[in-house]
């Protein structure tokens, strides 16, 4: 698998104290920032850092959660030269890797935003599963 690990930079929350709650919708955001070169080649492969952003927006103006970081994709040297290639002409990575890319960021962004929600107060940016003792109805 080409992703090899997901690095956090910034992890941060705010809570706006003097909100008021009532239905609350959340919003969440990832996008890709930037594609940078990594300084490692070995054996016909080559690294790329794709650079994230991850945002948690609650409305009303409940308060966010940001996380940024990147993700480090190795693969084929000549695959990654077309990525960067394709990245520096339009701003545009292959589907399959921005599959990839996407899915590791989100996974991480929300994993950390669930932690940093509890933190601060905030309700969780994903529904966890609850148990319930209330006895299922017959059909």
């Amino acid at each position: 698998m080409p992703v090899i690990r997901v690095n956090l930079n910034k992890v941060g929350a705010e809570k706006v104290p003097e909100a008021k709650v009532g239905q609350i919708s959340i919003e969440n955001n990832v996008s890709l920032r930037g594609v940078e070169p990594m300084k490692f080649e070995k054996e016909g492969k080559k690294g790329l850092l794709f650079d994230f952003s991850f945002v948690c927006n609650y409305k009303p103006e409940l308060g966010n959660i940001d996380v940024e970081g990147h993700v480090v994709f190795v693969e084929e040297a000549k695959l990654i030269d077309e990525i960067q290639e394709s990245w520096k002409k339009d701003k545009r990575v292959p589907t399959t890797v921005m599959e990839q890319i996407m899915n590791a960021a989100l996974h991480k962004g929300h994993v950390q935003a669930i932690k940093v929600a509890e933190d601060v107060g905030l309700p969780s940016p994903l529904r966890l599963p609850q148990v319930s003792s209330a006895p299922k109805k017959k059909k």
